[in-house]
């Protein structure tokens, strides 16, 4: 008590000084728990409820992935059936036989949004089964437009061709030829997963020469178009 009557000024300096630290080592010590995260907030999650999570985070990719990718008639990745029936048109040296209905099955892959490739089985019969031909086709088609729901398209491609030509004797001459076909065709897409659709192809059948057992030379091969109507399911 002296001490303080005799220096009041130097004991509340002293006083002063050790408030003045406390107080610095208070600041520091708020600032740096302000700054970092909550304990509740640093906590991992148990290995229980990372593997509980984890299929559902996963199944939420999926589901945006669909939902960005949706599956449509001849877009990228789809696969894409059809059954076709219509007209047989005999052209050129084929043209001697009559034009019946013939079918072909169709299997298109989707490659991009332009383009698809396109695998076709045919078969007709003509003149009361004077003339049939069975053909396995592969080619390229390309979307011209998608206009709605409309897509106009073109195809080219090439194939083997199996012409049957029935001879008087009752025997047949049946070779394998190879050939080419283009033409232009149009698809409504029904649905995602449904379409209809039709196409007009020009096929060209490189032809060739078979002798016959009475010495004479049958020309094999020909022109011919098709116009069909189609109805598929894409997948």
């Amino acid at each position: 008590m002296t001490d303080i009557r005799k220096n009041p000024n130097r004991w509340m300096w002293r006083t002063g000084l050790a408030l003045g630290t406390l107080g610095s080592l208070w600041a520091q010590t708020s600032l740096a728990a302000w700054g970092e995260r909550p304990g509740w907030a640093q906590a991992s999650a148990s290995p229980a409820e990372t593997q509980e999570a984890a299929p559902r985070r996963a199944s939420a990719i999926r589901i945006r992935e669909s939902r960005n990718h949706r599956i449509s008639p001849f877009s990228p990745e789809s696969n894409n059936v059809s059954v076709a029936v219509g007209q047989i048109f005999l052209m050129g040296d084929l043209g001697t036989y009559s034009d019946a209905i013939g079918g072909e099955v169709h299997y298109s892959y989707g490659v991009s949004d332009m383009f698809a490739f396109n695998t076709r089985l045919g078969f007709s019969t003509h003149s009361d089964g004077q003339y049939s031909q069975t053909t396995f086709l592969t080619g390229l088609r390309a979307n011209l437009a998608r206009i709605d729901k409309v897509v106009p398209y073109a195809s080219l491609g090439l194939g083997f061709y199996k012409p049957r030509v029935r001879l008087e004797d009752t025997s047949a001459v049946s070779p394998v030829l190879f050939g080419m076909h283009l033409g232009p065709g149009v698809d409504l897409q029904l649905t995602d997963n449904l379409f209809f659709g039709s196409a007009l192809t020009f096929h060209d059948i490189f032809g060739t020469e078979k002798r016959l057992a009475s010495g004479k030379m049958l020309n094999i091969g020909g022109t011919y178009t098709t116009f069909l109507i189609h109805a598929g399911v894409t997948f």
